[in-house]
């Protein structure tokens, strides 16, 4: 069978969205005014949904109480980590993808590549000088992580026509933090010859009872070396930051 070609992903959501935290949390931006009282009360829900490759999507509303609100209202959208003493941050629009705002009569939607597994997520409107800030209640991201621990690749140096084994254990942690092995998965093992564009798929071995997997293959040039799971209905997807590279003596 020809393999599909592929690209790697980036690695663990758990990971990716611990080191987003360095983004600093977001400050009102209406100072306290005389009139404050005066200002419509508002209220923001929304509801919230993830795929396996990390893809966020928003939709909700802002209302205010005896007023209307108009399109073009900027709002921020945020992450708590599950990770305990972590910081509500920012999510950061993707190149090519706009921050929510609102339209006419408040409704609002996101859609972007994020991920917070087991964390929450919140959506914050600033005020104006006609609406007060609001804060939404806090929606939980449902999907679980899933992470390859152990990934390794020998040799790293290989006689023309030898063979390079791999192996690797896939954990998931259904209560946050506590990783236990994930059996029954498939993981693909991928490579891209050197000069090459494009990654390719060239065994999709399943996990054992601990989690554990592994895989060979005959190498004749040089060439990179990485994995991917793809995630299902209730987990987020994983491949390692940096792929692995194998030379040919």
């Amino acid at each position: 069978m020809t393999p599909r070609k592929t690209k790697p992903m980036r690695t663990s959501l758990l990971l990716a969205s611990t080191a987003a935290v360095a983004a600093t949390t977001l400050a009102t931006a209406v100072p306290a005014t005389a009139n404050a009282a005066t200002k419509a009360t508002t209220k923001i829900s929304f509801k919230a949904s993830t795929t396996s490759s990390a893809m966020l999507t928003v939709t909700g509303k802002l209302t205010a109480t005896g007023a209307t609100v108009p399109a073009g209202l900027p709002l921020t959208l945020q992450c708590l980590p599950v990770i305990k003493g972590m910081p509500w941050y920012t999510l950061a629009p993707r190149r090519g993808v706009n921050a929510p705002v609102t339209q006419a009569g408040g409704a609002f939607t996101f859609k972007g590549t994020t991920g917070c597994a087991h964390g929450m997520f919140r959506v914050r409107f600033a005020g104006n000088a006609q609406l007060a800030p609001a804060t939404s209640a806090p929606v939980r991201d449902t999907r679980i992580n899933a992470m390859v621990v152990g990934w390794k690749v020998s040799p790293l140096k290989v006689r023309k026509g030898g063979y390079v084994t791999f192996s690797g254990t896939l954990k998931q942690d259904p209560k946050p933090g506590k990783y236990v092995a994930f059996k029954g998965q498939r993981v693909y093992l991928l490579i891209k010859y050197k000069g090459a564009q494009e990654w390719k798929r060239f065994a999709r071995p399943k996990t054992d009872s601990k989690g554990r997997f592994s895989g060979r293959w005959r190498l004749y040039k040089n060439a990179s070396f990485a994995y991917l799971y793809y995630g299902d209905k209730s987990h987020y997807y994983d491949s390692p930051q940096k792929a692995t590279n194998v030379s040919v003596r």
